[in-house]
């Protein structure tokens, strides 16, 4: 008996590069909030990234899109990897809560995008308190001054990401079955 291995096709490489491009794209839709933060919609597309096309696809649209954005920026380009990491678990969390059993529903469709979304913020704030307390040596007081200007941006992307991934699974996915894009 042949022991068969999965592989990725065509068809998912080619899902995973539009959804990564659509992440790279709604990413340099922003709103700057001084030099610490900005609103954007880039995490919006890493939700329904997960939500549409399950745990791994959305994960890695998710973090690759977030990666190529920070190959754009020398600010952000030595910690790509992190973000890379850290954009993955929206679409992997998203994906994975949203496929759980057999029917797609709104409420997982929601707890999806809220958990994929919530852990990103955490990570997100847990990764900028280390390289800012321990890496770079700031004082307490001005690393809980910036993280709380993060909290709150990082928390109003959270809830932008929701409303908008799971409207647009809404809309999507009885368009994306008819085309035998969704299986």
């Amino acid at each position: 008996m042949k022991k068969q291995t999965k592989s990725f096709t065509v068809r998912d490489l080619a899902v995973i590069g539009l959804l990564s491009a659509l992440v790279f794209v709604f990413s340099w839709m922003q709103i700057p909030i001084g030099d610490t933060s900005r609103l954007h919609l880039g995490n919006a597309f890493c939700a329904l990234s997960g939500l549409l096309f399950g745990p791994l696809h959305g994960g890695l649209a998710s973090g690759l899109g977030s990666m190529l954005f920070d190959f754009t920026n020398p600010r952000y380009i030595a910690e790509s990897w992190i973000t890379f990491l850290t954009k993955f678990a929206i679409g992997f969390l998203a994906g994975l809560i949203a496929h759980r059993g057999q029917k797609r529903t709104l409420v997982r469709d929601l707890a999806g995008a809220g958990v994929g979304s919530l852990a990103y913020v955490v990570l997100y704030l847990a990764k900028s308190f280390i390289q800012k307390f321990w890496i770079e040596g700031q004082a307490l007081g001005a690393v809980q001054t910036q993280l709380a200007t993060k909290a709150v941006s990082s928390l109003t992307n959270a809830v932008i990401a929701v409303v908008i991934s799971v409207v647009l699974t809404q809309a999507l996915r009885p368009a994306l079955r008819k085309a035998h894009i969704l299986e």
